[in-house]
């Protein structure tokens, strides 16, 4: 009789109890499923809002930074009866801040000047590597009016379509194409990018 009684609270308590249990879970995996989901719709929207607020980028360097940073790498005229009157080829870097005034990032550009008869010519090679991913780089054929310092390095001032096209690690911008304006005034050199 007690073996009887003890069978049907055995029963009982096997009805009882959820199905989850013998169903492999799939109701428990379904809603764990369901979260994972979710959490990656969230980064989705969130990667979304990223990409909608950096449509506009801001950064500044101090021009007293850049130049005290460079180093000049030695030219000469290869020939004797050269058309090259003089030449000279620096190159330097500096922290760039954000519109907060916070450092994220560098610039770095190396300033390849040649003068002839004809005047001055600078190539420019530069480079932008922010914090955020952003790396970008872009060369910029000048004519400064001499070769003093300030006049070689504000001749970084330019308009033109970059492309971040290295990836290094982390970079939600690779592939992306930005308009680009550079400008200076006395103490600042200022690089602003709006997403095309």
């Amino acid at each position: 009789m007690l073996a009887l009684k003890n069978a049907y609270i055995f029963l009982f308590l096997l009805t009882s109890i959820p199905s989850s249990i013998y169903s492999n879970n799939s109701d428990a995996n379904r809603t764990v499923n369901q979260n994972i989901v979710k959490k990656n719709d969230l980064v989705d929207k969130s990667m979304k809002k990223t990409g909608k607020k950096c449509k506009k980028l801001s950064y500044y360097l101090y021009t007293a930074d850049f130049i005290q940073s460079l180093i000049e790498i030695p030219t000469s005229n290869v020939l004797v009866d050269s058309s090259t009157i003089a030449s000279t080829y620096l190159a330097g870097r500096a922290t760039i801040y954000n519109l907060q005034n916070e450092k994220v990032g560098t610039c770095s550009a190396s300033f390849l000047c040649i003068q002839n008869e004809d005047g001055i010519f600078t190539d420019i090679s530069n480079y932008l590597s922010v914090d955020n991913g952003l790396i970008i780089s872009w060369f910029t054929p000048t004519t400064p009016l001499n070769l003093e310092l300030d006049s070689i390095i504000n001749s970084m001032v330019t308009k033109c379509i970059v492309v971040a096209s290295t990836k290094i690690g982390f970079n939600p911008f690779y592939g992306k194409k930005f308009n680009m304006i550079v400008s200076s005034d006395n103490e600042k050199i200022y690089f602003k990018l709006s997403k095309i």
